[in-house]
Parts: structure tokens; C-alpha cells; sequence
């Protein structure tokens, strides 16, 4: 295949021999190029009697010599795969750029290879080497490496140039190879693309691969040779005859470039197929060939006009759901179930077609739907459903299978009730399809859509559309009674079920609204337990709290027959609100037929107990113009009435001056601020998940000179209604401030919290006062808590979050004290900057025996939690309530479990001290 050049004429009959052997064996083409090199190192090594024969391929990126075959003749085998980084040897690499052959007798001595030597050529025992370089394109492409083995070697003239052809000889035959693997990987391409492919020539068809066949539905033979036009209808899509058409686009891809185009094609049989067409040429061998590849679009024309045809019903579907999504923005902004209903079935009249529809909630026995909503339906209609069975009615199955389900026809289908066949008969009634409300297991109530003739089954879009909006309203439903039962608790006692003093203001003052102008008067009487403390003391808690719920309903029978509210403040304080009397003597003899009611003894746990009260009387609109002011009278009255035989008193403005103990805290309160007659006793706090103490409550208290010791909630109301609340404040502030310095400094890792009422969150000066004590001590602001109520959030909750605001920007931490007492919307807490809530002793106490404090307690921390706040549990009383609180993953406990509030001194030493008791 290859002549001999003249040089050949100087080789020896040997080496010459084996040239043209290997020139001429056509298995070096017609073979892979693997088998080729195994010939040629083979032959080479038997010739040269050399001890190692290899061809060497340079990377791609000309970063390395890679070993493509070795034949070794000492274990007659191959290797492949080693390297030569040229990195390592830049000098060799260098000399096999430069020179055509490296004649080395010596390796040991030549320079050349001096690199490779010490960690090649003399660990292999090679003492000679020829080495001839291949090339491609004018670069060096690879080195043909021919080894001796053992003492220095002169390799003749005649080998020298054996090895510069052989090495040409090789450079043609990967050149030669390089472009049969191309050919061979196009032709795999060709035949295995998934478009059918045209090789034309001359406007007829040189080539084609299977896909092309399968396409046209004809073998190769009948369409090599055919021009194109004979497998297409006359005339295309845009009128023109397919030969013109055709003949135009071959000559512009063959002269101004590649043509995309759309093309009817024609089967074998007759059919026709849609095809999107992609032409280019090449010139090959002075001939020009154009390649078609052709796409098959048929299908994808068929699904546009199905997408088209469906469109619409998407379309239709999108609405349906953009429906669903305002009814749920409207959903979850109510409360009331009966909006939501009448919300809910006002929507479904726009999404379905049942001319009649029902919104049944299941009552708390779970035996019983009541109807809270209709359409469609006479008044006459709704009372014969108001209140139906839920068992072995089709909605009882569908609430309990959480599934929706339909009757097709209600005469024969033995899933309906007799009474509810019969009565849907009546009305005309003949199939209909049930959709539950479930949440989270709960089981809400079902929504009815009647039909007046029989089948009307909804497709599986529509009830896809049905799912959607029963799973809204569940969640509505089931967000409306959380948020009625957090109204409730927020406005009512935990202990008794009463109003509690946010609920009595709010009841007063809207009964004022009312009776303003009219020649009616209203009444607020406060009602305080005589001798309640020394049951408490004497029989426990317990039995303390159980008499509080029966005096609660005795004080309830008491006033069953007037227009009256009954309320619990807290401990043993009750409040009456008489929303309508004639005059203030109306008002006293309804409390003096109170005192009468608790005078008769009351049965706890087979003791007769009996008790006395003292009443207070304010009465509008002699005594004031608001809730709040006929509180307070009410509250001066009632202290005057503890020395009153009757036990009952109207207020007269002489009581306020002539109360000597209250006069005295509201005038001298100024000057114990100033005088240090105050006190802070701090109350630890204990780490439930880090089990260590983390914090202190600093309470205020009172040792007067004369009257002794005064608790807070008696003079701390005083400084609120006076200027006296911002000093009192301050001095606490600075007092727990000092404390905490002097502690921090003997290691304990703490902070502390201290109260702010009401005035202190209208106080706009209040922040920047206490970040300048905190850097006047050195202390980081986090160290310092600050606790408000609920309640004092809400009397100007605009002013008081532009405090809170400024409070949390200078670093100091927020939380809510005695939560779930108080009313406040839980819009409004997400959106402070808030640290913890610190859930109410009332709640906590009771926990392990009531299961609704158990649940108010275990909700509260979830929702904290969701809210990224921490949870401080009050009034801890014992290792129990505290080991649970601990499995509910509260972060802080607080109550004398763990510490009385104490002197300064006394809590250093127990937060210095480990917890003696186990928290679980």
C-alpha cells in the first residue's frame, strides 16, 4: 500500500524484509487500530531483538505522552495505559519537539533522556534506546520507543531509518484510524437518530437511514434513487406543486445556505405525514450532497389541536380555582361559622349546578347535624332539616370516610336513611352528593348539594374542584373555633368560665353606649369574700378553687332574673354589672339579696363552709362616666363596706379621703421612692432544656414605716394612676440593673426582667432612660427583660408598639406576662418584636388534673414556638407540673417549686446552688 522510498535500498535484506511485510499487510487498515499496534510492536521486536516495543499517543491537551501498547518480549505480553507527564520531563519532551530520531547507545550518559533514567529507564534494566517521533498535521503527535535491554547498544544506520518509517508508517495508520472510528461513530449516529435522515445527490436520494424508512413506510431499495417529491402529495400545504418547491429549496441550501421548512409527506400507504424539514449541503469530492433531516410533527399537530380543544375547559378550571382561592382569603378572615356558610355556599352557586345546597355542622355529641345555612329551600323546607341523624345517613359516611360521595338516585340507594328518603321525595328531590368537613381528624359538618332528577355525577375536574373548597372551608372552620376558643380564654376566668375584667369593661362599656340619655341608670357593685383566705390557707388550694366555682354559681342564681353580668377579677374579687336600674337603691338591695344568697353555707367535700362578702357600689351616671371610674369607686365602696353591718356600701366621695391606709400609699408612695423604703426581691427562673438557672424576676415590695408591709398590688396602682409610675420604674430599673452588674461579676450567667404597666409603654423617653442605665453599668442589652400584659397593650396599642419598637432596636428583650389573661389579637403579637410569652399561673396550676388548662398550656407553647418565641411557665408549684412542662417543651419554669421571690443575698445562693429537685 505504501511504496518504498530510496532509502530502502540501504536496509538490510533483514530489516527491509520486515518494512515491506508490515507495509503491505492490509489487516494494519482493514483491522482495529489495537490489532495493527500489536503487529507492529511485535514485528519490531523480534527484528531489532529489542527487550521492549511501544507506541506512544500525545493527550489532547499535549500534557502528557500516554501509552497506547507495550509488547515486552520477556513475558510476551501488552501493556497500555502508562504516562509521561510533560510537566516532569520539560527536557525530553523539548528534544521531541526538535529531533526526528533520539539515537541513544547509552542511556545511562545521554542527555537526553537523563529525566527519564533514574525512575524509568534503569529500574526496567534498559541500558539502549531509539526512539522515532510521529507527527500529524505538522505537530508531534506520539513516539515510537524501541527498548534494549541490559548493556549500552549502537543501533546502525540501517535500524535508525527502519525506525523513522515505521514511525511514518504509524502516523498515517492513526490518522488512517482516527477517521474510520469518525465514520464509523457518524454512520452509528446516522443509522440510530431518531429523525428520519436523506443523503440527496443530483435531487435523488443517495442515502437514508431506518428512521427515514419506518417514516415513509418503504424499505431502502425503494427509495435510493427516487427523487424526493416521489414520496409527497402533488401539492403542499401553501398550493404549490411539491417538484417546484422541492427543486427551489435544494438549490438555496446548496446556495445561499441551510433551509428549515415545513413539508407533507405521502406513505406507502396513502397517509399523509406532517414534517418539519432542516436542509444543508457539503461539498464532497467536487459533488455537492444536501443532508434532509426530517422531523416527524404529526402528533405534536394533533396534541396542539387537543391543547387547543381544552383550552377552554382549562381555562374554565383556572377560574374555578381562582374562586376557591378568594373564598379562602375570605374564609380565614372570619370568625363566625355562619358567615363562613353562607360565604361557602354562596361560592359553590358559581362553581356547580345544584339548584339546592345545605351547610350542616355536627353538634358536640357527634350525633346530630344542625343546619346553619340553605339555599334554595323554603323556611317551611328548613325546619323539617334543621336537626338530622348522623348515623346511617350518607353524610355521616362521608364525614367518617373524610371521602365525598354521591347518590345518583335516592329511591334505591340503601345508604340513605328511610326519613331522609322520604322527605327528599317530597321535595323532589332525586340525587345529591355529600362533601365532609374534616380537619385533622376532627369531624366539622358536610356540605349538601341536592338535585332535583336523578345521576348528575361531576366529572373528575369538578371534583377536584369540590375537594379543594371542602378542605378550605374545613380549615376555616377549624381556624374559626381556635380563634373563638383563644377569644374566649383571653376574655373569660380559666377557673370559674366567668368574664373576666376585660370582658366586664367591655360589657360596661357597650351597656353604657346603650343607656346613655335614657332615664335608666346602670350599676357596677364589687363583691370581696370574707374570710375565703383562711379556707384557702386552712384546706389547700384545691379546695379553695372548688369553692370559688360554687360560690361563682351561687352568685349566678342570685341574679338569674335581673340584666346582669357576672365577672371574677382574680382571688376572691367578683364583679356585678347591673346594665339597667331605676336608682341607686335598686342597685343596694340587689347586693344586699347577694350577701343574703352567700351567707347560706356551701358544701366542699362534705364540709359546710360558711362565707360573708362585702359589697361596694358605683352607680352611673352619679359616680362616674366609664367602666374603668365605676370600677374604682366600686372599689372605694367596697372597702368601706368591710366595716359596714350590711356589708354593703354605696360610694361617697368622703371614703377615697377617709381611707387612712390607702390615703397613706397614695401620698407618701413619693417620698418611699425617694427615701429607699423599697425593696426588690427576685424570683429565679430555671432553663427546663438547658437545666440551669437562666434568669430573675425583680419584684418590687413596700415596708412602711407604720403600716407595715405593703404587697405591690396595692400601691402599684396608685403610682399607675400618677406621675409616680415613670420614677417607680426607673428606680426598679436601676435597682435590678446594679444587682444583676454585682452578680454578673461573680460569674452567674443570667439576666433579669423587671414589669412595665400601662403608663410606662405611652412613655416615649422610657427607652432611651433604660439603654442609658445599661451602658452606665456595663451590661449588654439583652440582659435585660422587660414584661407587659396583654391588657396594657391594648389600651393605645398604636403608641405603645412605637415603644416596644424602640425598645427591641436598642437590643432589649420583650415578652408577654401572664398570657391568656388578658385580649389581644395574635395578628398583633406576630408582629411585635417579642422574645417570650409567659404563660399564667391560672393555667399552669391545674394542669396535671383539668385537661382543658393541660391543652391551653400545650397550645400555647406550640404557638410560641411557631412564632419563634420562648415559653416561661408561672407559678409552678410542684416536681410534677414541672417534669410535664418539661415534656411539652417549655424553655422556662418559674414558682416556688424552685424559688420564692427572696432578698438579693438569699437568690444568689440558690442560683449558685444545683436544682435540688429533677425536672424529668
Amino acid at each position: 500500500m505504501h511504496p518504498a522510498t530510496d532509502s530502502f535500498d540501504k536496509l538490510s535484506n533483514r530489516l527491509q524484509a520486515a518494512f515491506i511485510r508490515l507495509a503491505k499487510d492490509e489487516h494494519l487498515w482493514s483491522g482495529d487500530l489495537y490489532s495493527a499496534l500489536r503487529n507492529v510492536t511485535t514485528t519490531l521486536a523480534e527484528v531489532l531483538e529489542v527487550g521492549r516495543a511501544s507506541v506512544w499517543r500525545m493527550s489532547p491537551d499535549r500534557h502528557e505522552l500516554v501509552c497506547q501498547l507495550l509488547f515486552r518480549t520477556d513475558r510476551q505480553g501488552f501493556e497500555s495505559g502508562a504516562s509521561l507527564p510533560a510537566a516532569q520531563f520539560p527536557h525530553y519532551f523539548g528534544v521531541l519537539d526538535e529531533e526526528r530520531l533520539l539515537d541513544v547507545p547509552d542511556a545511562a550518559n545521554d542527555q537526553r533522556v537523563q529525566e527519564r533514567y533514574p525512575g524509568h529507564l534503569r529500574p526496567l534494566g534498559i541500558g539502549a534506546c531509539l526512539e522515532a517521533t510521529l507527527h500529524e498535521a505538522g505537530q508531534l503527535a506520539g513516539v515510537l520507543c524501541l527498548e534494549h535491554l541490559g548493556s549500552p547498544r549502537l543501533w546502525s544506520r540501517d535500524e535508525q531509518l527502519l525506525a523513522i518509517s515505521v514511525a511514518d508508517l504509524l502516523s498515517q495508520l492513526q490518522v488512517f484510524h482516527t477517521l474510520k472510528d469518525r465514520e464509523r461513530s457518524y454512520r452509528s449516529i446516522f443509522d440510530a437518530a431518531g429523525d428520519a435522515i436523506l443523503t440527496i445527490v443530483d435531487g435523488l436520494i443517495a442515502d437514508c437511514n431506518p428512521q427515514a424508512q419506518l417514516m415513509l413506510g418503504r424499505p431502502r431499495a425503494e427509495l435510493i434513487g427516487k427523487p424526493v417529491t416521489d414520496f409527497s402529495p402533488e401539492m403542499q400545504g401553501d398550493g404549490r406543486r411539491s417538484d417546484d418547491k422541492a427543486e427551489g429549496l435544494l438549490q438555496a441550501a446548496i446556495d445561499v445556505g441551510p433551509q428549515q421548512f415545513e413539508w407533507t409527506h405521502r406513505r406507502a400507504d396513502g397517509s399523509r405525514i406532517e414534517t418539519e424539514v432542516s436542509l444543508s449541503a457539503i461539498w464532497l469530492a467536487g459533488r455537492c450532497q444536501v443532508t434532509a433531516i426530517v422531523r416527524d410533527v404529526t402528533e405534536r399537530r394533533l396534541a396542539e389541536q387537543i391543547r387547543q380543544t381544552s383550552a377552554e375547559l382549562l381555562k374554565q378550571r383556572n377560574l374555578a380555582l381562582q374562586v376557591v382561592l378568594n373564598l379562602a382569603s375570605q374564609l380565614h378572615r372570619s370568625s363566625d361559622s355562619e358567615a363562613i356558610a353562607d360565604e361557602t355556599l354562596r361560592v359553590l352557586q358559581l362553581l356547580q349546578r345544584a339548584p339546592l345546597s345545605l351547610f350542616h355542622l355536627a353538634d358536640e355529641d357527634g350525633e346530630h347535624f344542625e343546619v346553619i345555612a340553605s339555599t334554595g329551600y323554603t323556611p317551611a323546607q328548613i325546619a323539617a332539616r334543621r336537626r338530622m341523624p348522623i348515623e346511617r345517613s350518607l353524610s355521616g359516611q362521608a364525614l367518617a370516610l373524610g371521602q365525598i360521595l354521591h347518590c345518583t338516585n335516592v329511591e334505591d340507594d340503601e345508604r340513605i336513611d328511610p326519613a331522609i328518603r322520604e322527605r327528599s321525595l317530597i321535595d323532589g328531590i332525586h340525587s345529591f352528593t355529600v362533601l365532609p368537613l374534616v380537619y385533622q381528624d376532627k369531624q366539622l359538618g358536610v356540605i349538601g348539594l341536592q338535585f332535583y332528577d336523578c345521576g348528575n355525577e361531576f366529572s373528575d375536574a369538578e371534583l377536584e374542584i369540590l375537594r379543594a373548597v371542602s378542605q378550605t372551608v374545613s380549615l376555616a372552620l377549624a381556624n374559626a373555633r381556635s380563634v373563638q376558643a383563644l377569644e374566649f380564654q383571653a376574655t373569660h376566668d380559666s377557673l370559674t368560665g366567668l368574664p373576666n375584667r376585660t370582658q366586664l369593661h367591655r360589657d360596661a362599656t357597650e351597656s353604657l353606649r346603650w343607656i346613655a340619655g335614657s332615664p335608666r341608670q346602670l350599676a357596677l357593685m364589687l363583691l370581696d369574700l370574707d374570710r375565703f383566705k383562711e379556707v384557702n390557707d386552712t384546706l389547700g388550694h384545691r379546695t379553695g378553687d372548688q369553692l370559688l366555682k360554687l360560690v361563682a354559681t351561687r352568685l349566678q342564681a342570685a341574679i338569674e332574673r335581673e340584666d346582669a353580668m357576672l365577672a371574677r377579677l382574680g382571688g376572691d374579687e367578683f364583679a356585678i354589672l347591673l346594665r339597667s336600674v331605676t336608682d341607686a337603691d335598686q342597685a343596694q338591695d340587689i347586693a344586699r339579696s347577694i350577701v343574703a344568697a352567700l351567707r347560706t353555707p356551701i358544701e366542699v367535700e362534705g364540709i359546710f363552709i360558711e362565707l360573708g362578702a362585702s359589697i361596694g357600689v358605683a352607680v352611673y351616671p352619679q359616680h362616674g362616666g366609664t367602666s374603668h371610674a365605676l370600677l374604682r369607686c366600686a372599689d372605694v365602696a367596697m372597702y368601706a363596706a368591710k366595716g359596714n353591718a350590711s356589708s354593703v356600701s354605696l360610694y361617697d366621695n368622703s371614703h377615697d379621703a377617709h381611707n387612712p391606709r390607702r390615703l397613706a400609699m397614695i401620698t407618701e408612695l413619693g417620698s418611699a421612692i425617694r427615701s429607699e423604703q423599697l425593696v426588690l426581691h427576685y424570683q429565679p427562673r430555671y432553663s427546663l432544656q438547658e437545666g440551669r438557672w437562666c434568669s430573675c424576676e425583680a419584684l418590687v415590695r413596700w415596708q412602711h414605716p407604720k403600716l407595715g408591709f405593703i404587697p405591690p398590688g396595692e400601691f402599684v396602682q396608685f403610682a399607675e394612676t400618677s406621675e409616680l409610675i415613670r420614677p417607680l420604674t426607673l428606680w426598679v430599673a436601676r435597682t435590678a440593673v446594679r444587682q444583676l452588674a454585682l452578680w454578673q461579676q461573680t460569674g452567674l450567667c443570667i439576666s433579669t426582667s423587671i414589669n412595665l404597666s400601662t403608663r410606662n409603654l405611652l412613655d416615649i423617653t422610657l427607652p432611651e432612660a433604660l439603654a442609658e442605665l445599661l451602658r452606665e453599668y456595663g451590661l449588654q442589652p439583652g440582659s435585660l427583660e422587660l414584661e407587659i400584659t396583654e391588657t396594657a397593650l391594648m389600651t393605645d396599642p398604636d403608641r405603645a408598639m412605637q415603644t416596644i419598637e424602640r425598645l427591641a432596636e436598642l437590643g432589649m428583650r420583650l415578652s408577654i406576662d401572664d398570657f391568656g389573661t388578658g385580649y389581644s389579637s395574635l395578628a398583633y403579637l406576630k408582629r411585635m418584636p417579642l422574645h417570650a410569652l409567659k404563660i399564667d399561673r391560672s393555667f399552669v396550676r391545674d394542669m396535671l388534673h383539668d385537661d382543658q388548662d393541660a391543652i391551653i398550656v400545650r397550645s400555647t407553647i406550640g404557638l410560641a414556638h411557631s412564632l419563634g418565641l420562648q415559653v416561661v411557665a408561672e407559678g409552678v408549684e410542684d416536681p410534677a407540673t414541672l417534669s410535664r412542662l418539661r415534656e411539652y417543651g417549655c424553655d422556662e419554669a418559674q414558682g416556688y417549686v424552685l424559688s420564692k421571690p427572696m432578698a438579693h443575698a438569699a437568690a444568689l445562693r440558690v442560683m449558685q446552688a444545683p436544682l435540688p429537685i429533677q425536672t424529668g
